[in-house]
């Protein structure tokens, strides 16, 4: 059988329904998720070992510019002024036997993986986090800018290290709606505008939420997974700004109020947008998802139950995905980190008790392909992020938008097979996590 064609047919066999929500028809899944208890959070530490507990802590640094930028996304252009503040935020984790650092950049995209290494290196340096240990994502806002991400991130997570006190954690999911929709149609074709229904394209809705808190439960972090695009803001606003997803982490931090720190953690998002739920492109439209998103993450937030201390582990490797022929009259448009056949990409998990959080690399991988790992994961909680550790590296579409010939399969350097490379690649990384 043709492996596309029966990869797209389990795509079509996993729509379950139709449902409306705030006014539009949108895609829901048949997946199940570990049910949260309705009751407020409650601690568990039962079974857990006598004397031991885990350590947290949290910071953020402002990158914003003083003036005038290039703006990264869309096409560049120069900045007038500024919507919202950027940062760098960071979560670190101790548990006594291992430790970890989760990043969070509004950025477009991360480095190149020399540079990623030199920030990993310096982390350890200063902290003893494990380099394999350390996660990069971009929140891949389009209304950024480059900026200090390196210095900014030593900086957070040194911070966040040595603000490390008692701490409990829990993980928890569910299934939410008017953010985020699949911006390709069945047949391939896109959706770019405001109000645009498309409930018969595969969609993520999950919103994946860790909860850190202290030993007095006031929260220390929030760590979210959600897979959406940040471009409500469109190619013509000269703002920096976060978009909703940056929008969504200081809601949660102004509602939370104390030293709470929001990260949002972007998920494979490279066929999904906000073009259903969007009235505008307008930057009172972004945070009105944004303060959407917040709510909805904070709705989660209250029904996690915590635990004073989890086993934590984390383990990277670089893989390579298959090239398509190289087109020499086409200029590179991707570093020159590639072979005649092969590119390479780096996929990375973080175990946190019965939760791993995936990093698939730094192209923007579409949503099926998380989905797809997901379904196939032995872990309670998957959380699959795109846009980490590494270089942009192009659209890296699923085995249905090659089937289809949708555009980015046109354009991509990704051979046909490389979704399946990489699904295969990032089972194997988290099987390896669940037995060990």
């Amino acid at each position: 059988m043709n492996p596309l064609k029966e990869i797209t047919d389990m795509a079509s066999e996993r729509r379950a329904r139709t449902e409306i929500h705030y006014g539009m028809p949108v895609y829901v899944e048949s997946r199940k998720l570990p049910e949260l208890p309705r009751r407020p959070s409650k601690i568990r530490d039962e079974g857990v070992p006598e004397g031991k507990w885990l350590l947290a802590g949290a910071a953020r640094v402002d990158i914003t510019p003083s003036g005038p930028v290039t703006m990264r996304g869309f096409q560049p252009r120069q900045s007038t002024g500024i919507h919202t503040r950027l940062y760098v935020r960071a979560l670190v984790l101790d548990n006594g036997e291992d430790s970890l650092a989760i990043l969070s950049w509004e950025k477009l995209v991360p480095y190149g993986f020399e540079e990623i290494a030199k920030i990993r290196s310096e982390i350890h340096e200063r902290t003893g986090i494990p380099v394999q240990n350390i996660l990069i994502n971009a929140t891949h806002t389009h209304s950024g800018c480059e900026g200090p991400f390196h210095e900014a991130s030593v900086e957070a997570v040194t911070q966040a290290w040595k603000s490390r006190r008692k701490a409990r954690i829990g993980i928890g999911s569910k299934m939410i709606y008017g953010i985020g929709s699949n911006r390709r149609l069945p047949d391939g074709r896109g959706l770019w505008g405001c109000n645009q229904p498309n409930p018969e394209a595969v969609m993520d809705n999950e919103c994946g939420v860790i909860r850190v808190e202290d030993e007095h439960r006031n929260i220390i972090a929030v760590a979210f997974n959600y897979a959406c695009h940040p471009t409500v803001l469109g190619g013509d606003n000269t703002l920096l700004s976060g978009d909703f997803a940056g929008i969504s982490m200081t809601e949660i931090e102004r509602q939370l109020g104390g030293e709470a720190v929001a990260l949002f953690l972007q998920g494979c998002a490279g066929d999904v947008g906000t073009h259903t739920f969007r009235r505008s492109r307008t930057p009172p439209e972004a945070e009105r998802l944004g303060k959407r998103l917040a709510n909805k993450v904070l709705e989660i937030l209250q029904h996690i139950d915590v635990t004073r201390w989890v086993r934590l582990r984390g383990k990277k490797r670089m893989i390579e995905l298959p090239q398509k022929q190289p087109n020499k009259t086409v200029p590179k448009t991707i570093p020159p980190i590639t072979g005649e056949k092969t590119i390479k990409n780096e996929i990375q998990a973080l175990v946190i008790d019965d939760a791993v959080i995936l990093a698939v690399g730094s192209a923007e991988a579409y949503v099926e392909i998380g989905l797809r790992i997901k379904e196939a994961s032995p872990f309670k909680h998957t959380f699959v992020l795109a846009y980490s550790n590494g270089p942009w590296l192009g659209y890296l579409p699923s085995p249905h938008g090659y089937a289809v010939n949708d555009p980015d399969a046109k354009e991509t350097p990704f051979a046909p097979q490389a979704p399946q490379v990489l699904i295969d690649e990032a089972l194997k990384l988290v099987n390896e996590m669940y037995q060990g």
